[in-house]
């Protein structure tokens, strides 16, 4: 088990040690396990934990376009894919057996490699203090990746659901260690305890004048826990950790003074259709990493380079004045992967393929006006908004969004969320909106579109109505069928 270990350990080192590692160990075969150094090298392969690759927070809610005008219009592979038509009408009858899914192993990756870290910890040479930043590090790692993989596989977390299929828990490095799923109970359990041990630590975002998001760190700490305990209903300490993240840090993006256009072009039936791109556009691996609103670099990953926004997500911005709008949706973007189709828009925020989905301070701002709004403080709320919004809106029009009552607050506050980040909060978001103690945020979805069979969409036939409602199974998403094989059958698929 120890070879096998040291060799995955000499294989991840090998790989991808980009300027970030302060230290690299020998590539040698015969590379000992002995210490700091080569943990810390671990958890700073960037390559192997910056990327969420979830499709459901992409294809699974009105965020995203499913319609006979896109798929009858665009000729490439993109949209007409079988598992993007299937996921975005949320089957679970052939989605377990596409293949493609990658998040649940790439999030039990992350679990492994946190796990390794803490197995050897305690026999290498080491400071105290390096030891506890490292431990603290490794269990955010783990906290985030079980609550991305509970909030996609599982079923939303209420009294009702405690004892219902939570996530298989590994705390060792062992490949006997059982594959079994624990309960939900258990599961959110283990997610927490992890937590506390990440806010155990001291390090900061900076080290040595550098800002180092992509590491660990007591505000990433804080920043998660706000979201976490956001996600459970527990807005004191939502506001409470949000707060704290933000008098760590709070340096937000601003529209109005960071961000122009860069152009490009396509030609399109003998004509030259100009494209113009946000200026992250260009970002590098090292500058999306580095990007500013960062507590910790993480970013959604979607393979197929399109972020199609749906008709309902566009009508949420106002067009004129909301530059959101203006920089992040890529007019004809669609020309840029098949110009023979129709133009259609794209999102796009850092580069082609990424969109921040790692906790921010914009994030921070909207944690903490949303807490302070279910609790009470809905005026105030208005103004911690206003924070955001003031970074995000044409300051030559701006104004003020205005509320009459604790109701319309929360409203505002959520129509925000989904409008700074969409694709990445709005299904986690739906899930505690359907789970909370409220019933006016309560979230079904529907969709028009063809039947289809597991390889063919028959768009010969009469469009049906797909639905997901408020306490349907199918808010936990199917677990891959290959991990359920190589299981042996110990993962239990979720029942339907």
């Amino acid at each position: 088990m120890k070879r096998y270990i040291i060799i995955l350990i000499i294989s991840v080192l090998a790989f991808g040690c980009e300027s970030y590692l302060d230290e690299v160990p020998s590539k040698s075969s015969n590379l000992p396990l002995e210490t700091i150094e080569q943990l810390d090298a671990l958890l700073g392969n960037y390559s192997y934990f910056y990327q969420e690759r979830s499709r459901t927070a992409v294809l699974c809610t009105e965020d995203w376009e499913t319609s006979d005008e896109l798929y009858n219009g665009f000729h490439g592979s993109t949209f007409n894919s079988m598992e993007i038509i299937q996921n975005s009408t949320w089957d679970v009858e052939y989605t377990p057996y596409d293949g493609k899914s990658t998040l649940w192993g790439g999030e039990y990756n992350k679990i492994f490699y946190a796990n390794m870290v803490l197995y050897y910890l305690d026999n290498v040479s080491g400071s105290d203090k390096e030891k506890a930043e490292l431990r603290a590090e490794a269990n955010l790692i783990k906290a985030y990746s079980y609550w991305l993989l509970a909030n996609t596989f599982c079923l939303p977390y209420n009294d009702s659901n405690k004892n219902e299929l939570g996530l298989t828990l590994k705390s060792s490095v062992s490949f006997e260690e059982s594959t079994s799923r624990s309960s939900l109970q258990e599961t959110y359990e283990e997610m927490e305890s992890c937590l506390n041990e990440a806010l155990k630590a001291e390090n900061t975002m900076t080290e040595g004048g550098k800002f180092r998001p992509w590491r660990g760190s007591i505000s990433a700490a804080r920043a998660f826990a706000a979201r976490y305990y956001l996600s459970i209903g527990d807005y004191s300490k939502a506001l409470n950790y949000a707060n704290a993240a933000l008098n760590d840090y709070s340096e937000l993006f601003d529209y109005n003074t960071e961000m122009e256009y860069f152009e490009s072009s396509v030609v399109v039936d003998d004509q030259r259709v100009t494209i113009n791109y946000p200026e992250t556009y260009r970002y590098t691996t090292a500058d999306i990493l580095s990007y500013k609103e960062f507590y910790y670099s993480r970013v959604s990953y979607f393979p197929y380079a399109w972020y199609a926004p749906s008709q309902e997500l566009m009508s949420l911005y106002n067009q004129e004045s909301d530059l959101r709008y203006k920089y992040n949706f890529v007019e004809d973007y669609s020309y840029t992967l098949d110009n023979t189709g129709i133009g259609y828009p794209g999102v796009m925020y850092l580069s082609t393929y990424n969109i921040p989905s790692g906790p921010t301070t914009s994030e921070m701002i909207l944690v903490k006006a949303e807490a302070q709004a279910r609790t009470g403080d809905w005026q105030e709320a208005m103004n911690t908004l206003e924070q955001l919004r003031v970074k995000r809106i044409d300051a030559n029009v701006y104004a003020s969004l205005v509320a009459n009552s604790q109701v319309e607050a929360v409203k505002l506050i959520i129509k925000e969320r989904r409008i700074e980040r969409p694709f990445v909060f709005t299904w986690y978001d739906y899930r505690r909106y359907n789970n909370n103690e409220v019933a006016y945020d309560d979230v079904n979805l529907s969709r028009i579109f063809y039947p289809y069979n597991s390889s063919t969409v028959l768009n010969g036939e009469e469009q049906i109505e797909y639905k997901l409602e408020k306490g349907d199974r199918r808010w936990a998403r199917p677990i891959p069928n290959t991990e359920i094989e190589s299981s042996n059958g110990v993962i239990l698929q979720n029942t339907y």
